[in-house]
């Protein structure tokens, strides 16, 4: 099946505009996939790692009762 679709595609004629809209046709195609999976793996390793809820900021004057 490879070899007959490697076949067809060098078998074809195309014109410089045609042959240039399958090549970034497929370059978009690479970069999109790309992405997603970058974005699968990002969406996978927050969903692995929970996130602590931070302690308010208590710095400066006035954040703390005096005396204590």
């Amino acid at each position: 099946m490879k070899d007959e679709i490697r076949i067809k595609l060098l078998n074809k004629s195309m014109t410089r505009q045609e042959f240039l809209q399958f090549v970034g046709g497929s370059v978009l195609i690479l970069i999109g996939l790309g992405n997603a999976i970058a974005l699968l793996g990002h969406v996978k390793k927050t969903a692995l790692t929970a996130e602590k809820p931070q302690a308010p900021a208590s710095h400066g004057f006035g954040s703390r009762k005096f005396g204590v």
